[in-house]
Parts: C-alpha cells; structure tokens; sequence
C-alpha cells in the first residue's frame, strides 16, 4: 500500500499548489459570496458548498486558497475509493485505479474546483463505505454514522437521495434483507433527519422554495428536445471514456458497485427525455464505474493508456489558462470565464453603486474585487440575490452592467427610478444608470 499512499500524498499536494493558482470559475465565485453570507442553506443549493468558503474566508487572502477546505474535502473522497476498492484489487492494480482517479475528471480537476459536487461525492462515498460496514459488523454505531453521512450529504446537494433506491436495489439484487435490521433502519432516519435539519428548516421557512426550484430545473422541462438522451449519453460516455465504458459494462464484480455507478446514469437517462441532464449530474456514479473498470479488465494495459489521455487532456488546459493556444475565438471556450468580466473590474473600482444583471456576473466581480457586488433583484432568474436586501438599492441613483440587456424589473419603475443613460461596456456589455 506504500505506492498507493504515495500516489495520494503527492496528488495532494499537487492539487493544493494549483488550486492556490488557479483562477476562480463563475460558479464557484458564486459559492464563494455564499461563504460571506453564511445561511442554514440557499435557494439555488444546499449550504455545505457555502460553508466550505466559509471555513476558506480565513486564508482567502493567499492566492485562491479559500477553495481550500473543499479540495481537502475531496481528497479525503479519493481515500474512501481506495477502502472501498482494496479487498477487490491487488497492490498494483489498486495504486493504477488510484491513479486514474487522480486524473479523472470528478476527482482530478474537477475536484480542484469547488461545487456542491465535491461534498455530494465524499458524503456519497462515505456512505457507501459506511453501508457496507454497516452490513457486515450490524452495530448501531454504523447505522447511525450511515444517517449522519446521509443527512450530510443532504446539505451537500438533493441528488443523495438516489443513495435509498440504490440502497433499496441492492439489497434485492443480492438477496440481503435479512442482513438489515429494521430497528436500526430507524436509527439511520432519525440521525439522518437530524443532520440535515439545516435544509429542512430553511426551505420551511421559504415555502419549499429551493425543493421547488430543484425538482422543476432537473426532472421537467415545458419544452422537450429529442436530441436530449442522445447528448446525455454522450456526454457521459465521453467523461467515463470509451475504454473505461467497456470494461465497467461487463457483468462481472462485486454487485454492490455495479448497482450504486449505474443506478445514477440510468436514472438520469431515463430523466433526459423529460429535460435537459447536464454531465454533472450522476458524477456519484462515476468512482464506482472506474473502480469497477479495474476490477473487470483482465490487463490493464488499456486503463493505463486511458490514464496517459487524461493527463494529457488536464496539461493541455492549464496550457490554455496559461497561455491561450487554441485557434478558436476564446469566448468560445470554458477557460473564457477566467476573465469574462474583467472590463467591469475598473468600473467597480470606481463606482461602489453598481449592480450586475446576473449571478455570475455579481459574484465573479465581487470575487476579483474582494468585496460584495451585488445582482439587482428581479433580473435574470431567481437565485440567492433575490433572498438578500442587499440587491434592492436605496439611494437616489445606482448603475447596472448587463449582459443580453432584457430591461429593468418591475419594481425599478415602481419606487421611482429611470433610466438616464446607457453606455457600452464592450461588446458584450452594456452600463445602464438609473436615478430617481
């Protein structure tokens, strides 16, 4: 197990140096204003993301390092996929899986840049490891840490709840009823409703308003495209990759792993011919498929070489941060957002009445200027600004950037401002002023 650990510690520390470099993306930005606004939980997500920033609030003077805590978060999920994989795979398989993991995309880079994705996965993974323990030694102890990481996750992001009817399948695929205790059953529910009480409370206190929100954005869509399931399912197979695809599929190894990495595909699957999946959304199922990957594949040789693509692929776009070199308009391109709206940073220096159009805007200027800039409440769609008084001003005057300009909300009109001027930012941007 040395190499293995090896292989862990150095990735650490990897991961610590570029996430102290790397610029902030638009979302995280956004999770990082959360941190500054410290809540039981929000409107868009639960609040662990936020509280992870939070805990980063500390150190965020030090490059990027306010991302932190949450890249500590999901090395510690790394560590749990090699308990979870060890009884499965010799020493030299098991330090090959743990590097392909490393470089995966859930838990290579993605895992620098801080989503409610990076707690779902370590509390998803715990759990699981804490299902199985709880299987095996039938303690109360392990019954009640399984509510504990189930309520945590909870607060991490809603889609944990898939966790009960993977739970539910695999308990019937393997025949293992009699191994569940019903009265700890009852234990796991009480812990795990005490733990994610912060999600309950808050929404009570909203009229639901983010349980809403989610079951509205990912399972139902007024329009339909049925191009939909085809983009999902090559979405994913492109993130797991082919190689890793062929050898998950094979119906060999441990049952509990083939349960809990394709139950989350194909229930989005099914869900893409309702509305639009994005490629995050079963990224829990991801570990267990990789992990199976390496326990089917009779050489590894082909894994290895999967391996070699991604490390490629992660050296090619920190080039791209680096030092653009892709032959295509930047504004094209995810790397863009790095500096997307960097021509307000001057006006913001200047002008500490401004508002911005949408929440990735407030928070990506609110992140580069070190101060909170707020989203005008009412514009674009409903999110955390919305929830805050801080978007609604109070003065005689007040300028607005925006983007893809759709007007002022209702209520600008209402308390007696209009709009006296409007000034082109670039060409993607607009400064809207407005005065009573």
């Amino acid at each position: 197990m040395k190499t293995v650990w090896r292989i862990w510690w150095i990735a650490l520390a990897v991961k610590i140096v570029i996430a102290i470099w790397l610029p902030f993306a638009n979302d995280e930005s956004y999770y990082w204003v959360w941190g500054h606004h410290p809540q039981l939980s929000y409107f868009d997500h639960p609040a662990m993301v936020g509280w992870l920033f939070y805990l980063g609030t500390f150190i965020e003077n030090i490059g990027n390092a306010a991302r932190l805590p949450g890249v500590l978060l999901a090395h510690g999920t790394l560590a749990i996929w090699i308990w979870i994989a060890k009884p499965f795979l010799d020493e030299s398989k098991l330090a090959g899986l743990t590097l392909l993991l490393v470089f995966s995309p859930f838990l290579g880079l993605g895992s620098i840049i801080l989503t409610p994705d990076v707690p779902l996965l370590f509390f998803w993974s715990a759990s699981l490891l804490v299902f199985i323990r709880a299987l095996d030694s039938k303690r109360a102890l392990d019954y009640a840490l399984l509510g504990a990481t189930l309520g945590l996750g909870f607060c991490s992001k809603y889609l944990i709840v898939l966790f009960v009817p993977c739970t539910l399948l695999y308990l019937v695929l393997s025949k293992k009823w009699r191994a569940v205790e019903p009265a700890k059953v009852l234990l796991t529910i009480v812990v795990g409703l005490l733990f994610c009480a912060p999600v309950i409370i808050w929404n009570q206190q909203h009229e639901w308003a983010s349980f809403k929100f989610q079951l509205n954005h990912g399972l139902e869509s007024e329009k339909r495209n049925a191009l939909w399931p085809l983009e999902y399912f090559g979405s994913q197979l492109g993130i797991l990759f082919p190689i890793a695809a062929y050898f998950a599929i094979k119906r060999k190894g441990p049952m509990i792993l083939r349960v809990f990495g394709w139950f989350p595909l194909a229930f989005f699957f099914y869900t893409s011919f309702r509305a639009r999946v994005e490629g995050n959304w079963p990224a829990m199922g991801h570990p267990a498929l990789l992990a199976l990957a390496y326990i089917n594949a009779p050489d590894v040789k082909w894994l290895r070489a999967q391996t070699i693509v991604w490390i490629a692929a992660v050296v090619l776009i920190f080039a791209q941060v680096i030092y653009p070199w892709i032959p295509v308009d930047p504004r094209n391109l995810k790397t863009y957002e790095f500096t997307h709206y960097d021509d307000f940073v001057p006006i913001a220096e200047k002008r500490h009445d401004l508002y911005m159009g949408s929440y990735q805007e407030a928070a990506a200027l609110s992140y580069k200027m070190r101060r909170q800039i707020y989203k005008l409440e009412g514009m674009n769609r409903r999110d955390f600004y919305d929830f805050t008084s801080h978007s609604r001003p109070t003065g005689d005057s007040f300028v607005v950037g925006a983007e893809r300009w759709q007007g002022l909300p209702p209520w600008v009109a209402e308390a007696g401002y209009h709009v006296v001027a409007e000034t082109p930012v670039n060409e993607e941007f607009k400064l809207i002023e407005v005065k009573k």
